[in-house]
Parts: C-alpha cells; sequence; structure tokens
C-alpha cells in the first residue's frame, strides 16, 4: 500500500485541484480516500487535505 497527500489552499483553482487528484486516482487501484478540511490562520483561508490509500 502507497499514500499521496494533495493540500488545497486558496492560491489553488478548484477545478485545477480536483482534476489532479481525479487525474492521479485514475492511474491507480485507489484503496480508500479521506478528506480533512481545517480553517487556516490566515483570514477567510481554510486548508483541505485528500489521502488516496491505493496500491
Amino acid at each position: 500500500m502507497k499514500v499521496k497527500l494533495f493540500e488545497y489552499t486558496r492560491r489553488w483553482e478548484k477545478e485545477d485541484f480536483e482534476k489532479e487528484i481525479n487525474d492521479f486516482m485514475a492511474t491507480v487501484k485507489v484503496l480508500d480516500v479521506k478528506f480533512s478540511g481545517t480553517p487556516s490562520s490566515e483570514s477567510f483561508n481554510s486548508v483541505a487535505i485528500v489521502l488516496v490509500l491505493y496500491r
């Protein structure tokens, strides 16, 4: 098993972030996906982490 982490902040375009994850997941056998969101210390900002567990 392997793990790949993706981090989303407002610096990304949401569509680009989704595309990067989808493109990666299309190339591997995905076992599980976890999502976590947390507020950032910067005003009106947040961070999202996507963990993909794969083979």
